[in-house]
């Protein structure tokens, strides 16, 4: 655009230079043909000139009305430049000392229009000299005949660079200069046009000794916009320094649409609606002295689907330093965030240290750009209300430092401080709370329904338990992420949190680090007091792949299953101190990952109880249906043991082993987890008695094995009775010494004797 403006105004002069000498003939109209043709010469477009009028006395005038400078060809069919009226009014006496003393300049309603096609040509390119100013190449002569001389030399290019300066230095001695009813239109291939309409340019007292009052007006696509400004005293035009030119300048623009400039906008979100109903206003005051401080101040507020509101005043005390006295933003008429800080050594190499001060953001008040997170939280009982940030950042081109960043989520409190090298990039955090809850920000679905007491309400606890441990080592996404981008991060960082809270769970002395190189990732440890027991889990991910590989250890020391169950699944149906070491590697991180799935782990637990299973209970149904099935739906256990190896998602376990007061139970089988289905064999054996409790047929010795099988959420369970079985338990079928079998045979088949 300034090339536009710079190729329009050499233009103008070079017709006013040519112009300034017509009030000394007597007929300057007879030379309206020459000034035509020799600016078609020039520029390769046409000129035409209504009239010329010149006069001597009392003032040295020249008037042009009427002129036009055709449009480039190719390009639409009307004028490139059209002036109404142009006048030049010149004091006569610095005449005489071949000096240019313009009194009025006067432009009226000049007219221009610029266009620029889809491949980049414009209407202002030949302007340039690159194509109709271009001298012919020679015509090539026969062989050892040398080249023709041409005796007509092509017209030059005109050399901006080399224009000549006597206009521009008068144009700093006028009483006035002005433009008006001005009209600028800027069309950009198929985008709608934009038009700068009623333009107005008015100078006063053009000189150097004195500051120059400047008023611009005008409507933008039919909005209005004003600024009034005073610049100078220019002083010497030898030592002119431009960075040091006294001025005070005031922008006003009360409604400016953007639907006409929506093309030259790029990335609108889509958060604010609809960038054709969206307007701005803005008001702005700038300052700069002579000792080269620079002050600005101002307003810009943006109205669309949501008001966004920005207001500043900056000052920069010299070239190199640049000071923010406040920054505010608000949305939709509330404060977010304060900005105050300071830039230095801007010419070389820049720092910076700035305060960052966020008001509190309500989740409610968030919904309104986010709607996605109303259904994230719909269903939580208890979810976040606001979150709050502070910060202290400073830094230069090469870093940043966090030297105090303090999250506030509710009414807890977490401080991050660390820096991170943009090479690469190199990120190193040290995050610190003693008091964190996450289960405020972790999003609830639709609440399950509540089971019975049942023995099958257990089974399908167990199977909650089972599908908790596949989704602990792998994640829910559908689509595998590609972690390749992370090959050249480098991370180091640590959290620690005196009390944290997740899932109902309370973690004591949490601590956690994160370190990542040459496409590694390592959390090595996590580590926290959990349940009157302490766990530590070590994994790492290798990101140079796709997919991603990983590796978990897992080691749980005397924690209770009760409680860590019931946070983990709102399961209550084991109680017992708990033993655990796990050792996982899969591909992937999504679902299907599973099936990659390898390892081993082994569990104890110790003095506990199984809720929902009363295995006494069921040997009884089938051993002496008439008697009584009131008794608790639990079997309390000394020990619980076993050992399993995960192949490709499937869980092989040949030890299981339980002891209690009066069972000793054994099984083996396999839990696979791709097809989230079970498949069990236990063995349990009597060791003590049931006498006194309304059964005197089951005694010791006596095993009655059981087959658990089928899909995690609808297991079934049967005795195995067969042969085998009763040879086994034909010890314990004794009465008193005589062996009577066929009651007892009876009893077990369900038949009579």
């Amino acid at each position: 655009m300034s090339k536009i403006i710079r190729y329009t105004l050499i233009i103008i002069t070079l017709v006013v230079v040519v112009l300034l000498a017509a009030p000394f003939f007597i007929d300057v109209n007879a030379y309206k043909s020459q000034i035509e043709n020799a600016v078609e010469d020039q520029t390769g477009r046409q000129l035409s000139i209504g009239n010329i009028d010149a006069s001597l006395l009392p003032w040295v005038g020249v008037e042009l009305t009427d002129v036009h400078l055709a449009n480039r060809s190719g390009f639409a069919k009307r004028d490139f430049l059209s002036v109404e009226r142009l006048y030049v009014k010149l004091a006569v006496l610095p005449l005489l000392s071949k000096k240019i003393e313009i009194k009025n300049f006067e432009v009226v309603a000049p007219i221009v229009y610029l266009e620029r096609r889809k491949s980049g040509e414009s209407n202002w390119d030949d302007l340039a000299g690159s194509t109709t100013n271009a001298v012919a190449p020679a015509q090539s002569s026969s062989p050892g005949t040398p080249a023709a001389t041409s005796t007509q030399s092509a017209p030059k290019p005109t050399n901006l660079a080399n224009a000549p300066a006597a206009p521009a230095l008068a144009a700093l001695l006028a009483e006035s200069i002005s433009l008006t009813g001005g009209q600028i239109t800027w069309v950009d291939a198929d985008a709608a046009p934009v038009v700068l309409s009623e333009l107005d340019v008015i100078l006063d007292d053009v000189q150097l000794q004195r500051p120059v009052a400047v008023r611009v007006s005008g409507k933008l696509s039919g909005n209005v916009f004003d600024l009034d400004a005073h610049v100078g005293p220019v002083g010497e035009l030898a030592t002119l320094n431009v960075a040091t030119l006294p001025l005070q300048g005031h922008f006003k623009a009360e409604n400016i649409q953007l639907q006409p400039l929506k093309h030259m906008i790029n990335g609108w979100p889509e958060q604010l609606g609809d960038i054709s109903a969206a307007s701005v206003r803005a008001a702005l005051q700038i300052e700069q002295h002579p000792n080269g401080m620079r002050l600005a101040e101002g307003e810009l507020h943006l109205n669309a689907a949501h008001a966004l509101g920005l207001s500043w005043k900056v000052q920069m005390p010299n070239a190199d330093q640049l000071n923010v006295n406040y920054a505010s933003l608000a949305v939709n008429g509330k404060g977010m965030i304060d900005v105050k800080g300071q830039v230095e050594q801007l010419s070389t190499n820049p720092t910076f240290k700035i305060r960052l001060d966020g008001n509190a953001i309500e989740r409610t008040w968030l919904e309104a750009f986010v709607p996605e997170l109303n259904a994230m939280y719909a269903n939580h009982p208890a979810p976040w209300k606001q979150v709050q940030f502070n910060a202290l950042l400073a830094g230069n081109d090469k870093r940043l430092d966090i030297r105090d960043l303090q999250l506030k989520l509710d009414n807890e409190l977490l401080k991050i401080s660390g820096e991170m090298l943009y090479a690469g990039p190199d990120i190193r955090l040290r995050l610190a709370a003693n008091q964190l809850s996450l289960d405020a920000w972790l999003p609830q679905g639709k609440e399950a329904g509540q089971g019975d007491d049942s023995a099958q309400s257990g089974l399908k606890g167990w199977s909650i338990i089972a599908e908790a441990i596949a989704a602990a080592d792998v994640k829910s996404e559908i689509a595998e992420p590609d972690l390749r981008f992370l090959r050249s991060w480098k991370v180091a960082s640590q959290l620690k949190v005196k009390t944290l809270f997740v899932r109902n769970m309370q973690m004591g002395d949490f601590s956690a680090a994160i370190n990542g190189a040459n496409g590694h990732v390592k959390l090595s440890p996590m580590q926290f007091k959990l349940a009157g027991g302490k766990v530590t889990e070590k994994a790492s991910l290798n990101v140079n792949a796709y997919p991603v590989k990983w590796k978990e250890s897992v080691h749980i020391s005397r924690v209770q299953a009760g409680p860590l169950l019931k946070a983990l699944a709102d399961v209550d149906m084991l109680e017992g101190s708990m033993d655990m070491d796990t050792k996982f590697h899969a591909v992937g991180l999504t679902p299907s990952a599973v099936g990659s799935l390898n390892g081993r782990g082994s569990v104890l637990f110790r003095d506990g109880k199984l809720k929902g299973f009363d295995i006494a209970g069921a040997i009884r149904k089938y051993t002496n249906p008439a008697a009584s099935q009131d008794g608790a739906q639990e079997t309390d256990f000394a020990q619980l043991s076993g050992t399993f190896d995960v192949k490709n998602g499937i869980a092989h376990n040949q030890d299981l082993f339980m002891a209690s007061p009066l069972l000793r139970v054994t099984g083996k089988g396999t839990i696979d987890l791709v097809q989230k289905s079970m498949d069990y064999e236990v063995k349990p054996r009597v060791v003590g008695s049931l006498k006194g409790q309304g059964d005197t047929f089951l005694r010791k010795g006596l095993t009655i094995p059981l087959h658990i099988y089928g899909p995690f959420d609808t297991p079934k369970i049967i005795p195995i009775i067969n042969a085998k079985t009763l040879i086994q338990n034909a010890p314990a079928l004794l009465n008193n010494g005589a062996l009577n079998l066929g009651g007892k045979l009876g009893k077990i088949l369900g038949g009579g004797k």
